[in-house]
């Protein structure tokens, strides 16, 4: 059976790893407001019934399906073709998932589950930020009530900003809808990710691939997007390794 290592003291060992999540949710749930509001408000407009729409969010914690899935359905979509286009647009959590296994090693079979739930774009962003450190996050058992923190505080937080933006939707400016709120909410999400070249050409690479690729069916977009973004850092890295290798020195 596995079991949760703690190891050695981190660099902010005088704080808890759920007290340093709440921290770091503060700033992605304020940035995730306008999306989660206008979101809410796209739901409300549809011809299901308001809480049948809001009960996708508990369903599909993952705003892009969310809405792929509401759409498919007030459309008459077939049940097929709704979780196809679900599917689909969430196929980037699988990328998530890989970039994440190696941290989550150690964590105990039932609370990897719970964490493939909770997986979505604000949770993995500051999930690989806090692993991705030279400190690795701190220990097993430090990393899991990390994630688990930050996973458990942004599913409910969304549940709160889709449910007001059902209620509150006639309220809102008009100016303020959901294709204008989404691309905001992810740039100021990409933000503090850009700290090298790899990063950059990951971040410009998937935006534009992403742009080319919008017509296509399904969301298919982003995954053309995603999967453009880790080969253009995938690249970056391997030409940085190489001209970085001391001269004279050739791969074993």
């Amino acid at each position: 059976m596995s079991t949760c290592r703690s190891e050695p003291a981190t660099a902010e060992a005088g704080t808890s790893p759920a007290r340093r999540a709440l921290t770091d949710c503060a700033a992605v749930i304020v940035a995730y407001l306008p999306f989660g509001l206008t979101l809410g408000a796209t739901l409300a407009a549809t011809k299901l019934p308001a809480w049948v729409a809001w009960a996708s969010s508990p369903l599909l914690f993952n705003g892009a399906a969310q809405l792929v899935a509401v759409t498919l359905l007030d459309g008459g979509a077939g049940a097929v073709v709704v979780v196809l286009g679900a599917l689909v647009v969430s196929a980037r959590m699988l990328l998530y998932a890989a970039s994440l296994a190696p941290y989550a090693a150690e964590w105990p079979r039932r609370w990897r589950w719970i964490g493939g739930y909770v997986l979505t774009d604000p949770v993995y962003a500051l999930a690989i930020g806090r692993f991705g450190r030279p400190d690795r996050g701190g220990g097993s058992r430090e990393r899991l009530v990390y994630y688990l923190t930050v996973g458990v505080t942004l599913c409910t937080a969304w549940q709160l900003m889709t449910g007001a933006g059902v209620l509150l939707g006639g309220l809102l400016p008009e100016w303020l809808h959901v294709e204008l709120a989404a691309p905001l909410t992810f740039l100021l999400l990409l933000l503090p990710m850009l700290t090298g070249r790899a990063a950059y050409a990951a971040a410009a690479a998937a935006g534009a691939a992403a742009v080319s690729a919008m017509t296509l069916p399904l969301g298919l977009g982003l995954v053309v997007g995603a999967t453009a973004g880790i080969a253009a850092g995938v690249a970056v890295d391997a030409w940085r390794a190489r001209t970085s290798r001391p001269k004279g020195v050739r791969d074993a």
